[in-house]
């Protein structure tokens, strides 16, 4: 990640809208519903005009040293009557992995929103309409059917608003293989630790049993430790069509983005994998990147 172009985008902004974007850094790429409003009235801007305003802000975000090409995207979390919070993200792409690890944009920003706590969207934000391996990424969320979708191309002022069913006519989801869960769905699976005295499994159990998993049943978590003793998580993202699910080894890496938008993340000594076995396993793929890491796998079976 190139943190100085963060710091220079953040620079673009006035002053009163500077001290509050700084809080970035502290929450994981995330705006509140009261920070989101005093920049709305700071800027004399609506929702989605901040939004898109913000957009180059989450592009500063990314790591992409096999493309070189910055995209970001932002959600907006779901509140009835209210102002809901905005959570960025950005895409991340790792040297010596194949392209199918790469995260995009959009995939970065509903991981950052669900890791967060949120249940439901009310809109996604980006610069150009989401390639067809995140339509079908998004097209896994709860509550789809309710989200906007919104394109804001930066040269121009137009704003395009499009529901899942515009952008993947006839898809193929969840209720095609007879699953009623969906993404971001408040659900927990029963998985025990393998060993409830290391504060790291414990961790990645966690990560585990609110992982989404409903099509391999191998509900998978992640967990990092950095050399300042600080723990990030992540866990499994399934999908219908498979292949465009995130894995928890990505999860992880995209919220161990989120946690040092400031200044570079410290080393990694130690990665913990939980996983219920299943007909499918994620730990040479997880191993592969955490030796990219400098640390080694410890993998266990829930």
């Amino acid at each position: 990640m190139n943190h100085e172009a963060f710091q220079q985008q953040l620079g673009q902004f006035p002053t009163s809208a500077t001290a509050v974007l700084q809080s970035l850094t502290r929450q994981q790429g995330c705006l509140g519903p009261e920070q989101v409003q005093t920049l709305k009235e700071s800027l004399q801007l609506s929702t989605e005009q901040l939004l898109k305003a913000l957009l180059p802000l989450a592009a500063a975000m990314s790591t992409c040293p096999v493309s070189n090409f910055s995209v970001g995207a932002i959600v907006e979390g779901y509140r009835e009557h209210c102002q809901g919070p905005f959570y960025l993200g950005a895409n991340l792409e790792t040297v010596g992995q194949p392209l199918k690890m790469s995260i995009h944009a959009e995939q970065a920003a509903i991981c950052n929103a669900w890791h967060q706590g949120e249940t439901r969207l009310r809109r996604l934000m980006v610069n150009e309409a989401p390639c067809g391996h995140c339509r079908q990424f998004i097209n896994e969320l709860n509550e789809i059917e309710q989200m906007d979708i919104v394109v804001g191309q930066l040269h121009s002022d137009q704003l395009q608003h499009y529901q899942i069913p515009n952008l993947l006519p006839d898809a193929f989801g969840p209720a095609d293989l007879q699953q009623t869960t969906r993404l971001m769905s408040p659900t927990s699976q029963t998985l025990i630790s393998p060993d409830s005295t290391d504060e790291l499994i414990n961790a990645a159990t966690e990560a585990a049993r609110q992982s989404y998993a409903p099509y391999s049943g191998c509900y998978s978590g992640v967990a990092l430790r950095l050399e300042n003793s600080t723990i990030i998580t992540g866990r499994y993202a399934e999908n219908a069509a498979f292949n465009p699910g995130l894995t928890a080894i990505e999860a992880a890496l995209v919220n161990l983005r989120l946690g040092s938008l400031d200044k570079p993340h410290g080393k990694v000594t130690d990665v913990v994998m939980v996983e219920k076995q299943a007909v499918i396993s994620h730990k040479a793929m997880t191993s592969s990147i955490v030796d990219h890491l400098g640390a080694q796998l410890r993998h266990y079976l829930a």
